[in-house]
Formats: C-alpha cells, structure tokens, sequence
C-alpha cells in the first residue's frame, strides 16, 4: 500500500513539474539550420525544444544561404490553469536567398562569435 502511494505521489510530482513547460518539436527543409531560442543558439533541426509556457518566445531559424524564419511561441492561458505556447510545432521551408533582417543577424553573429571565444 505504502509503495502504490508513493508511485502515485512520485508521477503527481512529475505531471506537476511538467506543467510550467512544453516540448516544441522544431524542423526545416532542408534540416540542419541553426535553431535559436530568445536569441541563443540551441542546437540544429531536427530537435525538441524544452520550452518554458511562462512567456512568449522567439524561435529563429538560420542556414548558410537560405533566409532566416522567425517564429513567435505565443503563450495562451487555458481554463484548467495549463497554459499553453501555440503552434505546438515549428516546421518552416527555408527559402534560399539573404537575411530579411541584417540587424537580428548581426546581432546573433556576435553571440556565436562570443560563445566561440568562451
């Protein structure tokens, strides 16, 4: 009995801890562009993002000759107090060609640049 209470207080816990964040799957054609979250580099598509349901947050997506795509998460309250980020995935066409937004890329240029000297 002891045992069967502690397993359900254990998963409790779990679902309750998992509550304040949302795994946002985030792809590309063509994979391998860099991923950004609020400005720092995460990783490369395909991947599942841990993402906070606390805020808003902005998803960039970056390849080597192809134009950047941004995406807003935007966080909605729900009636049953799990809030929520919509879209739920992140899936874009790149399109070939140069940056939309020179000042956002020399912004996220200098970043890497400084993550690479630390």
């Amino acid at each position: 009995m002891k045992a069967r209470l502690l397993g359900v207080t254990v998963v409790l816990c779990c679902a309750l801890g998992c509550a304040a964040v949302q795994f946002v799957g985030v792809e590309s054609d063509p994979p391998g562009a860099q991923i950004y979250l609020d400005g720092k580099l995460v990783g490369k598509t395909p991947a599942k993002l841990r993402v906070s349901r606390e805020k808003d947050h902005m998803v960039y997506l970056k390849r080597e000759g192809y134009r950047p795509e941004p995406v807003v998460l935007e966080k909605h309250e729900a009636n049953d107090g799990l809030d929520y980020l919509t879209p739920a995935d992140v899936v874009k066409r790149l399109a070939p060609g140069q940056s939309s937004d020179p000042e956002l890329e020399r912004k996220l240029k200098i970043e890497v640049d400084e993550r690479k000297k630390n």
